[in-house]
């Protein structure tokens, strides 16, 4: 049976798949209005723009695997995450925008299949 830090290595790894879907299609989007953006000025408003904001509650629940330890409830922190990406999120604006484009961005979609997959 895989140890917490593995099944959260594993969960991490398919996180961060997730979150780079998102803000490739959040760029896109970005940039239709703004125009092209360098890597920097991304970042930049990746930082500051509050219209990113939204991608808070999963780069949280991200930060949060690299602490786990063999004495972490590894069950509860994929109950939290399988929460957060289900249609009754507890954050209602991540799960307003994360549902768009789970609709609209078939690498958000596949992306998302694989945390699913990966937390069981």
């Amino acid at each position: 049976m895989p140890s917490p830090e593995q099944n959260a290595f594993q969960a991490r790894a398919r996180l961060l798949e997730l979150h780079k879907a998102l803000l490739d299609a959040e760029r896109r989007e970005h940039e239709k209005t703004l125009g092209r953006l360098t890597d920097g000025e991304f970042l930049e408003a990746l930082v500051k723009d509050p219209a990113f904001a939204w991608l808070q509650p999963l780069t949280r629940a991200i930060t949060e695997l690299d602490d786990v330890s063999p004495e972490s409830d590894w069950p509860a922190q994929a109950r939290r995450i399988r929460a957060l990406l289900g249609p009754q999120s507890p954050d209602a604006e991540f799960a307003r925008r994360y549902a768009a484009l789970l609709q609209s961005d078939p690498a958000v979609l596949v992306a998302h299949g694989a945390v699913v997959r990966e937390l069981g």
